[in-house]
Formats: structure tokens, sequence, C-alpha cells
């Protein structure tokens, strides 16, 4: 695979599954380095515009009610805004809305909309488009009758009449009304510490309520609320999108945006290096050694490094046969050393990660008392177990798309126990498709927060309500903390989220790998990228550097 097609991961959507190999640096063959001869070293200018590469996979649609995955989320959030954003901390501040007002017991939100906040072509936005937008993103009709398609349903469920919507006993969410000319209210079921975090997300972006009622094809040239609008999409080709002069702040600085889709966005690190992008926001860390080399022509350019909110890890649940047995699933832990991930597949140049939170969230570190490599203690815990011997216990599938670090736990668990392991590679479309049926008892994948929140992990991946609890994973002791932290003030969320990670791991609901580290590669003379620890979210701040 090329440096663009590793299967990164966002809630049902994703990008990328998993891992690369275990035992040794992954060979770099496939990702080449243009020649040295080639640096180019003109600073970039403004006026030029910005040249980027986007998915290898293409951009199937412009319609953020359908978008799951980072990269498509990333296009699409220069094109949609909704009420509120995330600003560089991560802190949700009003865009579209001017204010927000929260009532104290938590449950109803009031919003003001600007009155700058226009659509490309220059109409208002107003409280309308607002609640068409949010009740179409939990509307199955939005997808042809398929709710576990719908990107909304992790962002929008706590709104009262999600339910009904998602059910299709509702053509409207009712807890969306309109209270003014240029103001609206949105009432939850009940208090969400996290609630205006997730309405940041791009399924929850306002679009135009006359052009979606009018026009089958609207999302051809969509009537967007953002900074930038669309002027030219070839799905497997390319985007084109220009500064928007309607966009409440004002026009971006950044005249333009071409990005790269499909064959012509493969090996990004070469086209930037041949002066054909200037832009890379997802650098493989196998590569960063060789991009710090002089004589790659790098220092023509600035490389960014910043922690992801991001984590890779293999999955098990806990109802089906041999893994309903937690013996058997301490055995694998035991026995699998997750840290040469880190080590030596990536040259160092990810985390080694002990739990499923990834540090940085809400400010902690998130202290784990880690799991043991021990041979011995694995073996201990299969004569535990109800099959009281590796002979006895039944093969054991583990499904991903990228299948290395499955078969990596297979070569071990095989010669050191006697298990079997059957690692299953599915192709990228059937992967998703059987994450989403529940169709794999484990799996391996990787995983980006969608809302800088720990729920967006252990809520979304483990929680027994979660439509992305792959396995169906049910723990009681998991399901009290998670509707303890719903409720609980900052402070008390991390103490509760610390215990909920270290009981992921005690009850061996997983398999941690690795935390990624975010690589970005600038042009000379670009300024203003904002990347943060979930990846760069609006691209209006871009300007000369000083």
């Amino acid at each position: 695979m090329n440096d663009r097609d590793r299967l990164r991961v966002s809630r049902r959507g994703l990008i990328l599954a998993s891992t690369t190999g275990l035992t040794a640096p992954r060979s770099l063959a496939p990702y080449p380095l243009a020649a040295a001869h080639q640096p180019v070293t003109a600073p970039w200018r403004i006026a030029d515009g910005l040249r980027l590469a986007g998915p290898v996979s293409g951009l199937a649609s412009l319609d953020p009610a359908l978008s799951r995955d980072l990269a498509t989320n990333f296009l699409l959030r220069q094109v949609f805004r909704g009420l509120v954003a995330l600003d560089r901390d991560l802190s949700p501040q009003p865009e579209i809305a001017e204010s927000v007002t929260v009532s104290e017991d938590g449950l109803v939100y009031d919003f003001v909309i600007r009155e700058s906040a226009r659509f490309h072509d220059g109409r208002p936005i107003t409280p309308e488009d607002v609640r068409f937008s949010l009740s179409r993103a939990l509307d199955p009709r939005t997808t042809g009758g398929a709710s576990e398609a719908l990107a909304g349903v992790t962002y929008l469920q706590d709104v009262q009449g999600a339910a009904d919507q998602l059910a299709g006993r509702s053509d409207r969410l009712a807890g969306v009304a309109i209270t003014g000319e240029r103001s609206l209210s949105i009432t939850l079921e009940g208090p969400s510490a996290t609630f205006l975090m997730r309405l940041a997300s791009v399924p929850a972006s306002i679009v135009d309520a006359d052009q979606v009622g009018r026009d089958d094809d609207w999302t051809v040239a969509p009537n967007g609320s953002g900074p930038f609008a669309v002027v030219g999409w070839d799905a497997s080709e390319s985007l084109e999108l220009a500064a928007a002069d309607t966009w409440w702040a004002g026009l971006p600085a950044l005249p333009r945006i071409e990005v790269r889709l499909g064959s012509a966005a493969s090996q990004p690190v070469n086209l930037f290096q041949g002066g054909e992008i200037d832009l890379v926001d997802d650098v493989p860390p196998e590569l960063v050694e060789l991009i710090e080399d002089p004589a790659t022509g790098a220092p023509a350019a600035e490389l960014m490094a910043t922690g992801l909110f991001a984590t890779s890890y293999i999955a098990f649940g806990n109802r089906q046969p041999p893994l309903d047995d937690p013996h058997v699933r301490r055995a694998l832990q035991h026995v699998f050393p997750a840290d040469l991930v880190a080590g030596a597949s990536f040259n160092g140049q990810v985390d080694a990660a002990n739990g499923l939170l990834p540090p940085g969230l809400l400010g902690s570190g998130w202290p784990i008392s880690p799991i043991s490599i021990d041979a011995d203690a694995a073996r201990s815990e299969l004569r535990a177990s109800r099959y009281g011997s590796a002979g006895s216990v039944p093969p054991i599938a583990i499904y991903a798309a990228d299948i290395a670090a499955v078969e990596a736990l297979r070569d071990v668990a095989g010669p050191e126990l006697g298990l079997r392991v059957e690692a299953i590679q599915v192709g990228w479309t059937d992967f998703l498709t059987g994450l989403a049926e529940r169709r794999f008892p484990a799996y391996a994948l990787y995983w980006g927060a969608d809302y800088p929140d720990p729920s967006s992990l252990i809520d979304t991946l483990f929680g027994e309500r979660s439509p992305e609890n792959f396995t169906g994973y049910v723990n009681p002791e998991l399901e009290s903390l998670l509707a303890e932290a719903r409720t609980a003030d900052a402070g008390e969320r991390i103490e509760i989220y610390i215990r909920a990670n270290q009981l992921l791991v005690d009850d061996a609901a997983l398999i941690p790998l690795y935390h990624p580290i975010g690589y970005t590669l600038a042009r000379a003379g670009l300024g203003g990228v904002g990347a943060t620890p979930m990846g760069i979210l609006g691209l209006e701040t871009i300007a000369e550097a000083p």
C-alpha cells in the first residue's frame, strides 16, 4: 500500500484499520522519497493557493450527513460549518451561532444565529435550516432507509426525539425548536458533558434546506455554509474550492484550494518533494527519519509533530466462545509484546499504548497498570479457563483490513501457547459492513477520536448502547462508570475514565498497540496551519508565514 492507502478509522467511517508488521521495521520500498536533486526551495505564496493530496479512494459524496471518515470530514469541514466549532485548543466555540446559553439543568441549549451568517449564494442561514439539517442527519431517508449508514448518530443521539427520527416515526427532530427569527433551542434527553463538542462535528453541519428540497443533485454544487465554496468536483480526480466572500468572519486570505483525489493523490510525500502539493497532513511515521535527512531536501519545509487523540488496538468481544472466557483473552494479552509496534515497526515514531485512551485528552496522562508480557502467566490463564489447556481452546478468529498485527499475534500465540489464532483479512468495504453488523468477535483497528473527550473512545467503542461497539462487548461495571461520567464534573470525569480505561485492560477487552503521532509537512512560507491532536481542522487560518 502507498502512504495514503493506510486505512485509518474514525467511528464507522474510517480511513484505515489497524497496524503494520511487528518484528522489524517495515520495508520502505513502497514509499520511495523523491531523489535528493529534486527539492523545491521556493517559498510558498498565498496568492498561489493551496494544493493538497486528498484520499486515494476518491470523494464519494459532498453530503455532510454521509461523511464517516477522517479525510472526507476534513474536506467537508471547509465547505460546511455548524452552530459551533472546535478552536485550536479543541474547545467548542460559537461558529454560525453568535452565542449559546445552557439551562441550569443542562438539558436546553439556546442559540442565536449570527446576522452575518450566509450560505455561499448570500442567503441568510435561518433556524429552519438548522432544524432541517440536524433532522436529516438522523433521518434514514437520507441514506435510502439505512439508519446504520447515517454519520450523525454518534453526535446527535442525545437530542430529544432522536430515537423517533432514527426509527422513521418522525420527519422532524422534536428536540429542535425555533424560538425567533435568528434563534432556536435544542433540548436533550439528559445532561451531556460532551454535547457541544459533538455538535461541532461535520454531520451536524448546516446545509441549505431550500437547495436540498428542490434539487436531487444538490451535492454536485452544494450551497455551503463554510469558508470555502465548491467550484469544481470530480469524485475520483479533484476537488476545487474558492474562498467564500459570504463567510461570516470575512473573506479568507487563502484564495483557493486544489485537492487531488484518487490515484493522482498517491504518495503525497513524493508529490510534496516534487513541488506538486504544498502540505502533507499525514506523513507516515516510518518516513520521518528520511525526511529529516538533509539529503532529501526537506529542510525547505517545516515538519510538525503532534500527538494525536487516536489508538491502534485489537479488540476482543466477550459474547462468543472462546473469547467469552476472560482467561483466554488475558492469555492473548500476556503473550503479545505490543510495544514492538512502536519500537520496531515505526522506528519509535509513535507512542506505545498501555490502554485505550491517548495521553492529553482532558489534559490527563491516563495512568494505568500495564499488561505484563509473561508466557508463564499466559499458560496459567489457560489452565484457569474452562478449557483447561490451549489444545482444547477452539480457533480464535480475528478480522482486519490490514492484517499484519493479527498475523503477528497468531505467530506468537501459536508457538508460545499452542493457541490457534485465525488472521482473517477482509476487504475494506466488507470490513466496514462486518463491523457495523457485528459479525466479527474480534477485530484490529485504528480509531481516531471524533471529539476531544475520552467518551469518544471508551463509550463509543465499548459502551453497551453504542452502535460502534462492534463486538457487542458488555460489562455492567463499565456501564456503571460510563453512566456516572455523563453527569460528573470535569475533575470527577477524569478519575472515572481512569478507572474505565484500567477496567478494559484488566478485563482483556483489548490489546492496545500504539498512539500515533501526526506529522505534518508544510512548504516553507506556509503559515497558520493549525495542526491539533485531531488533525488540521480549518484552512481559513492559512496565511503567509512572517
